[in-house]
């Protein structure tokens, strides 16, 4: 099947099919996991967000690589209840790890540091279950500001 233009009459231009995108300049690597079967929901909460927080940005290579940010989803048992009360289909994951970096390379320089190594890597085995899903691409930003430091476009603002 191959998709073809519609005929649609675009509200904003900067949308529009001739348009380019509002890519990013960075990757954006963002990792699914869940707990593991030997703890409560609390102590995968809080190693996460102390321990391994504190592994992930002590590390020399997280601050010498070129990565740009480290963000935490935290999917609690009452948040994934009220999706499940309102009807929507629910990704069945306590967590979820944002990463930005400024090109594949320095992502590759971290993952394979002695620090990742020694550390980072050991001390998922604690509190995360062993699967590990990976999603990396570049953010389009649509609507919103950029984040300054990152030198980025701002996507659509209404005022």
């Amino acid at each position: 099947m191959t998709l073809t233009k519609l005929d649609h009459r675009f509200g904003n231009e900067q949308l529009s099919y001739d348009a380019k995108p509002n890519y990013q300049p960075y990757v954006k690597l963002t990792f699914f996991f869940s707990k593991g079967s030997n703890i409560s929901d609390e102590q995968f909460h809080r190693h996460w967000e102390t321990v391994h927080a504190d592994l992930t940005v002590a590390s020399k290579d997280f601050r010498v690589n070129d990565l740009r940010r480290y963000v935490q989803f935290h999917q609690t048992q009452e948040s994934k209840e009220k999706v499940k009360s309102m009807g929507m289909d629910l990704m069945d994951v306590d967590g979820c790890s944002e990463i930005w970096v400024k090109d594949w390379d320095s992502w590759e320089r971290f993952l394979n540091s002695p620090e990742y190594a020694k550390a980072l890597g050991p001390d998922c085995k604690n509190f995360m279950g062993s699967t590990i899903k990976v999603m990396a691409g570049m953010d389009n930003l649509i609507y919103g500001k950029a984040v300054p430091s990152e030198g980025g476009s701002d996507g659509i603002q209404f005022h």
